[in-house]
């Protein structure tokens, strides 16, 4: 023990490697591949994160009682909306360069299906507008090119949109990321236009004027109070509540929908929202989904 404690202590130094050029070339290409893989987990990761839920509530007027209740479900290659009553599914499809969007209804109790391609809503609501534009009604005139006094409260959250016949006040909470939020505008700005097909209703240029200044601020709405025709007339509440991931359950009923996709009978457009419009007739709703 003391001969080791007394021993000096070599210094050792690493010798210079020279590498060949072919040795040089394989590390700056294992480097170049770490690098491209953290990408890739990267990407992957916020590709991930843009699946969450959000669970809607409607209340018309001063009722405490929920008119309408949905669940949709933002899974990564779709996004699926479950309306409780009646029992129907809405499911959108993003669009690509060589192909446009596509929403898919689906009747559960008549089990019957019919697509409708974004492209051809699209077309509908610029004839919309342009009619709505030349009528003498205020609200469908507004409808067709809205002009909103916007003010957001960044201390609260809260955002407003003002105007003669319109109004939304929002309180509002931020996306988990900027791909989430914008995912959930490009959802219900096109949600808004299929409502606006399927229930022969007005343009849905004020909701898309709402998701746009949410969009902005990467801000997502928790509760939103609309009012139209004048200020405090004709109010709608909606709530919403995000989680932002899928559950079991979720994923379970994501599963049952794609067996629906596969064996409900395929109808045509026309022949579905004819078959919808009787059911109303009799007392039951047609496509209630999001508020407009």
């Amino acid at each position: 023990m003391g001969m080791a404690r007394g021993r000096s202590i070599r210094k050792y130094q690493l010798p210079l490697v020279e590498w060949s050029p072919a040795m040089a070339a394989r590390i700056v290409r294992c480097f170049l591949f770490i690098a491209v893989a953290s990408m890739v987990v990267s990407i992957a990761g916020r590709g991930f994160a843009q699946e969450f839920r959000v669970e809607t509530d409607i209340y018309v007027g001063e009722s405490t009682e929920s008119s309408s209740h949905t669940v949709t479900l933002f899974e990564k290659s779709a996004v699926y909306e479950f309306v409780d009553s009646p029992k129907q599914i809405v499911v959108y499809r993003n669009g690509s360069s060589e192909r446009s969007g596509q929403f898919i209804l689906l009747d559960l109790e008549m089990q019957c299906r019919t697509d409708v391609e974004v492209g051809r809503i699209e077309k509908l609501m610029t004839k919309l507008n342009r009619w709505a534009a030349e009528q003498k009604d205020p609200l469908m005139k507004f409808s067709a090119n809205p002009k909103f006094e916007e003010a957001f409260d960044a201390e609260h959250n809260s955002l407003t949109l003002t105007s003669p016949e319109w109004t939304y006040r929002v309180a509002t909470v931020q996306a988990e990321d900027d791909a989430a939020a914008k995912r959930y505008q490009e959802f219900m700005d096109h949600y808004a236009a299929l409502s606006s097909m399927v229930y022969n209703s007005a343009p849905p240029g004020p909701r898309i004027a709402l998701d746009a200044a949410l969009a902005k601020r990467n801000a997502v709405p928790v509760e939103i109070h609309r009012t139209t025709g004048g200020e405090g007339k004709h109010p709608v509440r909606s709530t919403q509540m995000f989680t932002w991931r899928l559950s079991r359950e979720d994923r379970n009923r994501l599963d049952e929908t794609q067996a629906d996709l596969a064996n409900f009978k395929k109808v045509d457009n026309e022949e579905f929202i004819a078959a919808r419009a009787e059911k109303s007739e009799k007392g039951k709703a047609v496509i209630r989904g999001q508020s407009k």
